[in-house]
């Protein structure tokens, strides 16, 4: 397969398009819902790619629904003390947001229940750490707090290189997205506005021929089509990234320099955080969150994918939370096998039990964080 190929074969159909820039009430059609994720519906938005609405997911705990409704100002619905003032906002992916749960069921909400005031949670699922970091800039701005929580999920480092989701992920309700381009071998960044600047430019989608023109050099476009075996595409990956190949054959190479891309996105995003947070007065607190197979590979010993960003951030004055270290502790003491460790906190998502874990997980470092402390423990 081409690479031409390999775009038409994800473009979407012009009722996928219909269903994404329409916050609609309505279900989604079965037709489309294995690919519009049920009827957690996500709406265009000119500036940040996509916004949540209110909607529901399939796939929760006991085959349940996880139900979603939203604030005026686009927090998903705060239920503990909301009629207080609120400090804290958390922003990120599906692991802040709490993808598969129920409002009340959020890592946010379960420690907001037990520190005594509200905690308020801007994730939207598919975002990465670059969107999540201009969401925060378009809330901060107009619904101020003092104290910000960047969650960063594992696959969020890769998405900051991505200008449309789906040419790394396949045909899927995801689009176009502001993002950002990287040097490896000087060093430097571009940041990059959505490519789709309107509801009605999302349509050229559906375009062969402007996706092509669009599309055909992105450097994400050669990285998928180098793992499927192109070593022209390797080396165009290379030289737009910046890095260099020894095996332009090589799988694992197209990977790790892939990763380092992505990794190096991230940093560039936190230095961002945190320069917009200290000019302002606020705190910010990174907390590393993962997916059941990346946890799985920490419990089991096996080398981390994300170390060179590790030891960065050790050189960084920014508090970090890295969940791996609670799993590790808690694993410490269980006699079975890692998968079976796993399975109650993770559905896909965190279940309710893995989200009250992540809560108990980061409450010691959020209440030595807070001044002065929660309630709870003055």
């Amino acid at each position: 397969m081409t690479g031409r190929e390999y775009l038409e074969s994800i473009m979407p159909t012009r009722e996928m398009v219909d269903h994404f820039v329409t916050p609609a009430k309505a279900d989604v059609p079965a037709e489309l819902a294995r690919i519009m994720c049920n009827n957690a519906q996500s709406a265009f938005d000119p500036e940040i790619g996509w916004v949540v609405c209110d909607g529901f997911r399939g796939g929760g705990v006991d085959d349940s629904r996880g139900f979603y409704a939203y604030e005026k100002d686009g927090a998903r619905r705060v239920v503990n003390y909301a009629d207080r003032p609120c400090r804290i906002h958390t922003y990120g992916n599906s692991f802040t947001h709490c993808d598969q749960v129920s409002n009340g069921e959020t890592w946010q909400e379960y420690l907001a229940a037990h520190l005594l005031e509200p905690i308020r949670n801007y994730g939207v699922g598919g975002h990465s750490v670059y969107q999540a970091y201009r969401r925060m800039l378009i809330v901060e701005r107009e619904y101020p707090a003092e104290y910000v929580i960047l969650n960063v999920w594992d696959d969020d480092h890769f998405r900051n290189l991505d200008a449309w989701r789906s040419i790394r992920m396949g045909r899927q309700g995801r689009f176009t997205l502001p993002h950002l381009r990287v040097d490896l071998e000087s060093g430097t960044l571009e940041e990059r506005e959505n490519l789709c600047k309107t509801s009605e430019e999302l349509y050229r989608l559906c375009d062969a021929d402007w996706v092509w023109e669009t599309f055909g050099d992105d450097p994400i476009l050669h990285a998928v089509m180098a793992r499927r075996g192109s070593a022209e595409d390797a080396s165009a990956m290379a030289q737009s990234m910046g890095g260099e190949l020894e095996n332009a054959g090589s799988d694992a190479e197209v990977y790790s320099l892939h990763t380092e891309a992505a990794l190096f996105a991230t940093r560039f995003v936190i230095e961002r955080a945190e320069a917009f947070t200290k000019a302002n007065g606020k705190k910010l607190l990174v907390i590393l969150s993962f997916g059941s197979s990346n946890i799985a590979r920490a419990l089991e010993g096996e080398p981390l994918f994300d170390q060179t960003f590790l030891d960065w951030l050790a050189t960084k004055d920014v508090p970090v939370i890295d969940l791996r270290d609670a799993f590790r502790e808690a694993y410490a003491t269980y006699r079975g096998d890692v998968q079976a460790f796993l399975e109650p906190y993770y559905i896909g998502h965190h279940t309710p039990r893995g989200n009250f874990f992540f809560a108990w997980a980061i409450k010691d470092r959020v209440v030595e964080w807070l001044d002065p402390r929660p309630l709870p423990y003055r």
